[in-house]
């Protein structure tokens, strides 16, 4: 990510700000999917693992106010547990992968998680889980979940369908939606750095990016009232499968 600094493409950085702002705008209208919309975006500019990178951050930043809003977070992180006991080897896995992966592939490999992330969001089943199938049901969508963060930064929509199947709703729902999506681009964020492709200096620009998409959100928070939430919501992710669509038909072709 520093090498579009140090070569001062001022082109490339105004667009990375701009899908930055979009993609802001977008979390403050329906509260969620900025990365579903963010990664298409950027990567039409920078590689998919420098997008993957410069996301970690923001997914933080954005997450963290709801994920400690109304206290009990110990409690909702215990409530977690099965679902981050699958998510940590399952980023390590998505990590590694993204990382051994050359451009076309990595282009490939996330238009095909982009459109089956927003076709999971679009057309998730409700699901009713058994007390007693939390446990293994929760590692296995943690763990899928976690492959999709190491690859494209989405940890959350197969994750999101497990917490919903635990009957969360509202506020519940979103503090443990928020608090996993922190502790699962945290987890993110670090994997990317020790490795030899990044630095604490992307971590720096990253942190920095925290600024565009807090710009769209509060864009985003004041259209919320003027545009219904889930016919956007709809649309949005329609775009974003076909944009996955497009990225892995651009990375095939190579």
């Amino acid at each position: 990510m520093t090498r579009i600094l140090d070569f001062d493409q001022a082109g490339i950085i105004a667009a990375v700000v701009g899908s930055l702002i979009v993609a802001g705008c977008l979390k403050g209208i329906i509260g969620v999917g900025m990365p579903v919309v963010a990664l298409p975006l950027l990567s039409l500019f920078i590689e998919v693992k420098s997008a993957a990178m410069l996301l970690t951050m923001p997914l933080i930043f954005s997450n963290l106010p709801q994920a400690l809003e109304g206290g009990k977070t110990g409690r909702c992180l215990v409530q977690l547990m099965p679902v981050l006991l699958g998510t940590i080897p399952g980023v390590f896995l998505g990590v590694r992968i993204l990382l051994a992966l050359d451009a076309d592939a990595a282009r490939t490999i996330a238009g095909l998680v982009l459109m089956g992330a927003g076709g999971i969001t679009l057309f998730a089943p409700e699901l009713q889980i058994r007390s007693r199938l939390v446990l293994p049901t929760g590692i296995a969508f943690g763990f899928f979940g976690g492959i999709l963060g190491g690859i494209a930064a989405m940890a959350g929509p197969l994750v999101f369908i497990f917490l919903l199947a635990k009957g969360l709703r509202g506020q519940a729902f979103t503090k443990a939606a928020s608090l996993y999506l922190v502790v699962s681009s945290g987890l993110l964020a670090i994997l990317l750095t020790a490795s030899h492709e990044f630095s604490w200096r992307d971590v720096a620009v990253s942190t920095a990016a925290m600024a565009p998409v807090a710009l769209g959100m509060s864009v985003g928070q004041r259209m919320r009232d003027k545009i219904a939430p889930g016919t956007f919501r709809m649309l949005v992710l329609i775009a974003v499968i076909a944009a996955g669509a497009e990225l892995a038909r651009h990375g095939f072709l190579g």
